[in-house]
């Protein structure tokens, strides 16, 4: 029909290219430039990581910075607590923060091991554990106490270091044991 344009999986409709532009207008966003993160306009330092954010602003819909693909697999953190007890977490994200929450900055880690660490030897922004397409994972972020890899290799900042099955990680002295579940297609 003139006037109609097709509406297969790759065309839109001038209305609804319209509307999409319009949905987007007041989303002004900062990307970070290290984790890829979208942060909010006025925001300073990227909530993911801490970098400092970029001057310039770019239109960015909620949906640009993250993944659509669900993940083969996730990971575990489980946790062994001075007193004898066990902390899990779970590793949902593409990214997650290890470190102790401090609301005054504004820090709420993915795995927050305050709990776990009464003598406050884990940075706030300790390390990543980042999700790859092989597996995961673990960066320290120049965290002051260091983060250790089977009890002996000290990891060097901001360097990536693959994570395996029943890998010992310590964040400062905080010891925590990595574990992967492949999850099975519903």
């Amino acid at each position: 029909m003139p006037g109609k344009t097709a509406q297969g999986p790759y065309q839109t409709s001038a209305e609804s290219q319209a509307r999409r532009a319009g949905s987007l207008s007041g989303r002004r966003a900062r990307v970070c430039e290290r984790c890829f993160a979208r942060n909010e306009a006025g925001n300073t330092y990227c909530k993911v990581c801490g970098e400092e954010l970029p001057e310039t602003l770019v239109e960015a819909d909620e949906d640009a910075t993250r993944h659509l693909v669900p993940a083969v697999a996730r990971a575990q953190l489980i946790v062994e607590a001075g007193s004898g007890g066990v902390a899990e977490f779970w590793l949902e994200k593409d990214v997650s923060l290890v470190g102790r929450s401090s609301p005054a900055d504004g820090i709420v880690p993915d795995v927050d091991l305050t709990d776990v660490d009464p003598r406050r030897i884990v940075s706030r922004r300790h390390a990543f554990i980042i999700r790859k397409r092989g597996g995961f994972a673990v960066e320290d972020l120049e965290s002051i106490n260091g983060t250790f890899l089977n009890g002996v290799q000290r990891l060097q900042p901001h360097a990536q270091t693959l994570l395996r099955d029943g890998d010992q990680i310590t964040f400062g002295d905080v010891r925590c044991i990595f574990w992967t579940q492949t999850e099975v297609p519903a």
